[in-house]
């Protein structure tokens, strides 16, 4: 199993979510973050903004889905043919153990 955290614009949210559910994943959780990129920051005119929102979506899915998932987020959260600064990152990460609270089942 593997762990998909995805950063992208409060915009796009939405929209990855949507994909993600009719593609039949679900169990997703967002929560809002502050951060930058290697842009450090975004300036327009004389204001900079040194942090600036964004979402971040975890969600846990089998190891043949990484590809399938990421490709939806991909799709659904640039914001031209080729991205642009500021779309976001997703972070893959290896889940040894999930448990349900519920039933104390380990499955996923």
């Amino acid at each position: 199993m593997k762990m998909i955290k995805a950063v992208v614009r409060p915009e796009k949210c939405d929209d990855v979510l949507n994909s993600l559910c009719e593609a039949g994943y679900r169990a997703v959780t967002r929560f809002g973050i502050l951060g930058r990129g290697k842009q450090r920051g975004l300036k327009v005119e004389d204001v900079y903004y040194d942090e600036i929102p964004k979402e971040m979506l975890m969600l846990v899915v089998e190891d043949e889905d990484v590809e399938k998932v990421t490709e939806i987020i991909i799709k659904t959260s640039r914001t031209s043919d080729e991205g642009s600064f500021g779309d976001g990152k997703i972070f893959i990460l290896p889940v040894e153990k999930v448990i349900t609270v519920s039933s104390g089942k380990s499955e996923l």
